[in-house]
């Protein structure tokens, strides 16, 4: 059963992917993050001069792990004669843990962008150009960056691409025109790559699980364990299983420990621009 669970639990989104550093850790085991905060600084100055000492300073965060927890059940008798799955249930719940876990997780990052300074946030009425621009800007000065987003957001890029020709005249690209009508969405926007996020409902089969009116400005140069998003797993998916003797109901009992945190040092690695 814990092969089988464990097997079975695959993330549905590539959000976590792109986002956050997570490590996994085995049972009863901690890690630390550690993020600097103060560097070496060099001097220009005379050749007798003595340079002033640079402090190399650091910030270490262990996170606490809480629990994801379900709790299929099914009768015993309809387990055996098949006419329920027992993989389906566990697939089904597996699914609902890793939403739970996604949600938790993005209210944690959300919490703590909401108060960043600009250029690592910003908000506007839809895709405000004097807004997301500059924090693009901020981010190419390191190297290639990724827009990373829902389909409700990364798809009003397109209406930003327009030059003014004339008064009162808008021209587009007509490759512009035509990738958007193939795909729903353009590739590339103010030199950066953007990127539709892979995005599953929850179980009413309308509501995203992703937020869909925050961008992520990724830079590439910004390697995983530079991300403020922490995400640790502390272990695999535990189960415990049982049959009530009474009514034959046989359940199985889900446990994923995992925990969130953002660790940042002068500034966040990343940005994040909300509709």
């Amino acid at each position: 059963m814990g092969y089988t669970v464990n097997e079975m639990t695959k993330p549905q989104t590539d959000w976590l992917n792109h986002v956050a550093d997570v490590k996994r850790v085995g049972y009863g085991e901690k890690a630390a993050f550690r993020t600097k905060l103060e560097g070496i600084t060099a001097f220009i100055q005379a050749k007798a001069a003595t340079p002033a000492r640079s402090k190399i300073a650091h910030k270490q965060v262990a996170l606490d792990t809480i629990a994801v927890s379900a709790r299929p059940v099914i009768n015993l008798y309809e387990l055996r004669t098949g006419r329920v799955q027992m993989a389906d249930l566990i697939r089904d719940a597996s699914y609902e843990m890793h939403v739970k876990q996604i949600q938790y997780i993005q209210q944690v990052l959300n919490a703590a962008a909401d108060s960043w300074a600009s250029p690592f946030y910003g908000t506007g009425s839809g895709i405000v150009k004097t807004v997301l621009n500059p924090m693009i800007q901020h981010w190419m000065r390191t190297g290639a960056v990724t827009l990373l987003g829902d389909i409700a957001i990364v798809s009003q890029l397109a209406e930003q691409t327009g030059f003014t020709a004339a008064a009162g005249t808008q021209q587009f690209s007509p490759s512009i025109i035509d990738e958007m009508v193939r795909t729903g969405v353009i590739g590339v926007y103010y030199g950066a790559k953007v990127v539709n996020l892979v995005n599953p409902y929850l179980n009413d089969n309308v509501t995203p699980v992703i937020d869909t009116k925050r961008l992520y400005i990724l830079p590439s140069a910004a390697s995983a364990d530079m991300r403020p998003l922490k995400v640790l797993y502390e272990g695999d998916v535990q189960s415990t299983e049982s049959t009530n003797i009474d009514d034959l109901a046989y359940e199985v009992r889900l446990d994923q420990w995992f925990g969130a945190g953002v660790v940042t040092g002068k500034t966040p690695a990343m940005s994040v621009y909300e509709d």
